[in-house]
């Protein structure tokens, strides 16, 4: 007779082998119908025949700066094929345009797994390689993509460009990834192919969400090109390191161009400068100069500390501090109102104002004006600026701060506080993305304009308004002007300061900033010009890019009539 220990040990070796089993059954299942659906996903994703395309990017007008081409490789497994390398080469060489000699050392690798025969060729080609490689075991085509540029350089600093793996590293490219290149969804399989892996594989397709969404910039092409054609023309004559220029619809806050010197081919990426890539426009932090001395104004007006009409005394052109330094004015001058100090850029009389201001008021004023903090445009590696002369204040800054030293920002940064007089007072945040649109044309999403702050009255605006009106009328804007139309704008030449040197004698920053009519604004324009050989004034240098650009921009908006002014919104196109 079995001891009854006995008939416990067998009762808890069959419970044992009854839990194995159901655990078996149960990964089976899992394995068979749970991770199946994931891995042919997978199969999918991986298999290069597949790939999803990235989104186009294009203008306002629809004109495509970045498109993404279907291109086709021929690979083969020489170890596997049953026809000889003869036979092959012989089959691909006419469709390929090559001679089967080229061929043959790769067709004869019979060590190998995988070789690559051709690469990156035009799609249309896709429909006889197939015919060729059904026939042809071991023979096999896969279908890739490449990032295009069709404009070349133009508008190279907004469009960006896409690393190896087709991820967006610069530009709208980077800054719109998600929306170029979606994440890749997959409809499910039929239940009906249960069983059948190759069957289900076939079924499996991108789901439409998942092509890649259009990027429609606020850009408009002749107007980038006009932009980008003067800057450098400008850049070149004046030997300069650097440059740049930015257009925006002064009652939306939308950039219409944004150029850049030097630029880059996006299709020539790899053999481009460093600096050619950088989008100097919103990266480039550089001490402002005179342009800054409109902020000075409106916080003096705005505060109702002084009039455009009271006077300060200007010293005859030179000024010393109380530690020493000299404050220098181009022109000497004894008694000047405040629209004179602005007409006349004097540096002494605007440091006399600001004295009367106090350092929390203008550092409030500054901030007020966006500088120290990014604008927010919808671009990626935006710099703040800096702000370190209130920082330090001291003697020396307090003097110097008022009149554009001691501080920097950006060519967007200034550009927008110059924007601020043109609204009336309000300052706006600058984008250049106007909507999304899925792959066939259905919007997304809109953007739109976004009021930041009021940053002064409209009253202390139309006050500065008139003042830089005088500006170009009367002072050193006078090359700025363009015919038919009162063009309200500053002109700015900073020293230029290097580490460990400080400010640099023969080197200087000019620009010019202001907007156009200056009754009714239609666009700002801001232009930067760094080290121009000679260190000569921006009247000179600054002031007639300005006019060469706002000049066939304003022709080219008027004929278009592309601005619904009575829209204070922006406009549309279609």
């Amino acid at each position: 007779m079995f001891k009854p220990a006995y008939y416990s040990r067998i009762l808890k070796t069959l419970i044992v082998l009854e839990i194995c089993m159901v655990a078996l059954i149960a990964r089976l299942f899992l394995v068979q119908y749970v991770q199946r659906e994931s891995h042919l996903v997978n199969l999918w994703i991986t298999n290069p025949k597949a790939q999803v395309k990235r989104g186009k990017i294009v203008d306002r007008h629809r004109n495509v700066f970045a498109i993404h081409q279907d291109l086709v490789s021929v690979v083969a497994d020489p170890k596997v094929m049953k026809k000889t390398p003869h036979e092959v080469a012989g089959k691909l060489a006419p469709l390929l345009k090559t001679s089967a000699s080229k061929l043959l050392p790769e067709l004869r690798k019979k060590d190998k797994e995988y070789v690559v025969l051709a690469r990156n060729l035009d799609y249309s080609l896709l429909k006889e390689l197939r015919g060729i490689t059904k026939d042809i075991y071991g023979l096999d085509y896969e279908v890739g993509g490449k990032r295009q540029y069709p404009r070349d350089e133009l508008g190279c600093h907004i469009v960006g460009y896409t690393d190896f793996q087709s991820r967006g590293i610069e530009g709208i490219e980077h800054q719109h990834n998600s929306h170029l290149s979606p994440k890749i969804l997959v409809s499910k399989p039929d239940a009906s192919d249960a069983d059948d892996s190759a069957s289900a594989i076939s079924h499996l397709r991108p789901d439409p969400a998942a092509y890649g969404h259009n990027v429609v910039l606020t850009i408009d092409e002749s107007i980038q090109y006009i932009a980008e054609k003067e800057l450098i023309a400008g850049c070149k004559k004046w030997r300069a390191l650097s440059g740049s220029v930015i257009v925006m619809h002064s009652k939306s806050g939308e950039i219409l161009a944004m150029a850049n010197y030097p630029n880059y081919d996006p299709n020539q990426y790899s053999r481009s400068q460093e600096l050619s890539k950088r989008n100097l426009s919103i990266w480039a932090q550089y001490e402002p100069g005179s342009v800054f001395k409109i902020v000075t104004a409106a916080a003096a007006i705005n505060e109702n500390i002084m009039t455009a009409d009271s006077e300060v005394y200007c010293e005859m052109g030179k000024f010393r501090l109380p530690n020493g330094h000299v404050i220098n004015d181009i022109k000497p001058n004894a008694w000047l109102t405040l629209t004179e100090v602005i007409q006349k850029s004097s540096n002494i009389g605007i440091l006399k104002i600001a004295s009367r201001l106090g350092k929390e008021r203008l550092e409030d004023y500054t901030r007020r004006f966006g500088f120290g903090q990014k604008t927010g445009i919808d671009l990626p590696f935006e710099q703040d600026g800096s702000l370190r002369g209130f920082r330090k204040w001291d003697g020396y800054s307090m003097a110097t701060v008022p009149f554009g030293q001691g501080i920097s920002g950006t060519a967007i940064q200034m550009l927008n506080a110059m924007n601020a007089i043109a609204t009336g007072g309000m300052l706006l945040q600058p984008y250049v993305t106007q909507q999304i649109l899925d792959k066939d044309g259905r919007q997304l999403k809109r953007f739109h304009l976004t009021k930041m702050r009021r940053v002064i009255s409209p009253e202390t605006a139309e006050i500065i308004t008139d003042m830089l009106v005088k500006v170009t009328e009367l002072g050193g804007g006078f090359h700025a002007r363009v015919g038919g139309y009162r063009v309200a704008g500053k002109t700015g030449t900073a020293q230029k300061a290097e580490k460990g040197r400080g400010y640099v004698d023969g080197k200087v920053i000019t620009s010019f900033a202001g907007f156009l009519p200056a009754e009714d604004p239609l666009i700002s324009i801001i232009v930067v010009v760094d080290e121009p050989a000679g260190a000569p004034l921006s009247s000179r240098v600054a002031a007639p890019i300005f006019r060469e650009i706002a000049n066939p921009v304003m022709r080219y908006l008027t004929q278009k009539d592309l601005f619904a002014q009575r829209n204070t919104n922006g406009y549309d196109t279609n």
